[in-house]
């Protein structure tokens, strides 16, 4: 969804960040309908949170997002009232829609927005196939030896 058309010159500021959230396991939970209403709540959060969506799109597995932040703005806040806004209007909308933990975010220079909202669009939805290699999960931690120390050392 374009939000915006001519985004340069707007304001002092032009910080760019494209964030990616995906669903819980990357299973497809978003439906065609219910990506629609993901993609309008994320643009009136941006606006509550004081963001300008440059383009939001919503597939089955995942939500690409490209927003202009101000400067005093924390990534990791924003994304995480997204996550957490958008979940709760889908649950109240009766879409049974749960996000997987973390989100991907890049910076973007200004000579590249319309680049990569050009990119978003033409992306396809298709989800993560099933023989994908994923990350291999990280070895134990080993256990920690408690050593007795004498009361007279510190």
């Amino acid at each position: 969804m374009d939000i915006i058309d001519d985004v340069p010159g707007r304001a002092a500021h032009r910080l760019y960040c494209h964030f990616v959230w995906p669903t819980l396991g990357r299973i497809p939970l978003v439906s065609a309908d219910a990506a629609a209403v993901v993609e309008r709540h994320v643009i009136t959060l941006c606006r509550r949170l004081d963001s300008e969506p440059i383009c939001v799109r919503a597939f089955s597995d995942r939500v690409h997002l490209l927003l202009r932040l101000k400067p005093g703005h924390s990534p990791a806040a924003i994304v995480s009232r997204l996550k957490s806004g958008t979940e709760a209007a889908l649950q109240s909308a009766g879409h049974g829609v749960r996000w997987g933990r973390g989100y991907a975010a890049a910076t973007v220079s200004g000579s590249e927005v319309r680049a990569v909202r050009r990119r978003v669009h033409r992306l396809a939805d298709r989800p993560m196939p099933a023989d994908a290699v994923r990350p291999e999960p990280r070895p134990p931690k080993p256990a920690r030896r408690w050593i007795r120390r004498s009361p007279d050392r510190r």
